[in-house]
């Protein structure tokens, strides 16, 4: 209820901006990391590409599956473990679907898996918060309802995570949930891609792939390439 207004038509514009930008044939094997419920997985699909959805959670990959629209499939998987398959085109890590694990050797070990995915010459694409304008907001709070069930949301910087607590009240009853996300400057999300064999090709700063500007650019898009052997 308190995602319901993800922007999937922001997110399809993106894929196809980003996908036209590497000029993937259509059949391509790609890969969609870090899934969630699998909407740049539809898109991607609805393109004409072969695509492989990949989410630590059991009930993200059971509605993805339930809501595929034709190429799709959908698998159980930790980053941090191996994949199955090694033969893919390009992979997606989008939305800022990174960053949770609490050591910088745990993010490491997750491209360093991507990487090994990917066959000679395949892309990697990896879409990520940009921090500078999102601290200067912070700590933050804000209320929101929805059918009678209201969120209290307080952001805070925890370095070097930021941290959101979300306290949910419905029917009287009250909860509490914890989310949280590292930041990375660009230098460092470029460093850790080089560090686990990636070539940085290009570091944009949003979904219309206008240059990264620090201080004030919505995201930062690294484009990476696993060198031809």
């Amino acid at each position: 209820m308190l995602y319901r207004r993800r922007d999937d038509a922001e997110a399809a514009a993106f894929v196809r901006t980003i996908t036209a930008f590497l000029q993937l044939n259509p059949g391509s094997r790609v890969a969609d990391i870090a899934c969630g419920k699998g909407r740049h997985s539809r898109v991607l699909a609805g393109m004409g590409f072969e695509v492989h959805g990949f989410d630590l959670s059991k009930n993200n990959i059971e509605y993805a599956t339930k809501h595929a629209s034709g190429k799709e499939q959908f698998t159980v998987q930790d980053i941090r473990e191996p994949y199955p398959d090694n033969n893919y085109h390009a992979a997606f890590n989008l939305f800022t679907s990174f960053g949770y694990f609490e050591t910088r050797a745990e993010d490491l070990l997750a491209l360093s898996n991507i990487f090994q995915m990917l066959n000679p010459g395949g892309y990697f694409v990896q879409d990520y918060i940009n921090a500078p304008p999102v601290l200067r907001k912070l700590p933050h709070k804000s209320t929101e309802s929805c059918s009678g069930v209201k969120f209290f949301i307080e952001k805070s910087w925890n370095p070097p995570f930021i941290t959101k607590k979300i306290t949910v009240e419905k029917a009287g009853a009250s909860s509490e949930y914890q989310e949280k996300v590292k930041l990375y400057e660009a230098d460092e999300l470029k460093e850790m891609h080089v560090q686990c064999g990636f070539e940085v090709l290009n570091i944009f700063g949003d979904y219309q792939l206008q240059p990264v500007q620090r201080d004030i650019s919505p995201r930062l898009i690294v484009i990476s390439r696993k060198p031809d052997v």
